[in-house]
């Protein structure tokens, strides 16, 4: 990877992001998206399901511990009588907690526990990407379908999918996120080693969030590598001369995801086009042409 080759390549990668919008509506490329029913549903419920993980882990990371005092707070707003009663628990409890801390504090075992779940809480789903993997696993049908039709559109050819096709695809990305969830770990071992002995610790965190995105931006343009039968391997090799546009579209993603039901039922779409245009742009196809694989 050429660090400057990758930062000249973001500025290309963003326009097209920026623009997407205008080519989506111009070629008006939802069109059939939503026909069957089923579609509509089951894309509304991944978008509402994903929306709620992801509210859960904003919530916890920008406000940590708060969900445990909300009782006390709900209990001290009733009637005159049951508030009494609620107050005069209160100290109570706080003893309770108290002496669990105490306790806590003299048993070792304990404090690795807590240890390995402030580990673990480095590595939530918001920004280990985890969570995110699998919304693409189950958008992949609809992902794929646009980047087909968008490279039609750009190519000016009428390649038309069958369910065989579909399966193949889906069977792809699911191989493709788990090897990015597996390198995903290791280099979150080896960044949180390396980072600890160089005192940088508290940059683990951004530090995976750009690792992550990559990850995904990956798999946007690895959709547009296997319509031109690039295996996995091959497919890398080529999206690694480029990701500085894979972070870009990755990164873009992971944030604008965030935005409630819209923007995991709309930005996996968008990127995807994006990220489609912007590979046929660069002819990252004709990259290394004798890697290629032909079609089985």
């Amino acid at each position: 990877m050429k660090l400057k080759k990758g930062l000249n390549q973001m500025p290309n990668a963003f326009r097209y992001l920026m623009d997407s919008p205008t080519f989506i509506f111009k070629h008006k490329l939802w069109k059939g998206f939503f026909d069957n029913s089923w579609v509509l549903v089951t894309s509304v419920i991944i978008a509402s399901f994903f929306s709620l993980i992801a509210y859960q882990d904003v919530h916890e990371f920008l406000f940590p511990g708060k969900g445990e005092g909300t009782n006390i707070n709900l209990n001290l707003e009733m009637g005159d009588d049951e508030s009494d009663e609620e107050i005069a628990k209160v100290p109570t409890i706080q003893e309770n907690e108290v002496e669990v801390e105490e306790v806590e504090d003299e048993n070792p075992a304990d404090q690795e526990e807590t240890e390995e779940a402030s580990i673990n809480k480095d590595h939530e789903s918001l920004f280990s990407g985890s969570l995110k993997f699998l919304l693409l696993i189950f958008l992949e049908v609809f992902i794929f379908h646009l980047s087909v039709r968008t490279n039609n559109l750009l190519k000016g050819q009428n390649k038309k999918l069958v369910f065989k096709d579909f399966s193949k695809a889906q069977i792809r990305v699911i191989k493709v996120m788990l090897h990015k969830w597996i390198y995903g770990l290791l280099v979150y071992i080896l960044a949180s080693i390396g980072l600890f002995i160089l005192g940088l610790s508290f940059l683990k965190t951004g530090l995976m969030f750009l690792v992550y995105g990559y990850f995904l931006g990956f798999a946007f343009l690895d959709n547009y590598m296997e319509q031109y039968d690039y295996n996995i391997s091959n497919s890398a090799k080529k999206i690694r001369t480029h990701f500085g546009a894979a972070t870009v579209f990755g990164v873009f993603t992971s944030i604008v995801m965030n935005v409630p039901v819209i923007g995991p039922l709309v930005i996996p779409f968008l990127c995807s086009i994006a990220a489609t245009r912007y590979a046929h742009d660069q002819q990252l196809e004709l990259l290394s042409e004798e890697n290629k694989l032909t079609a089985a």
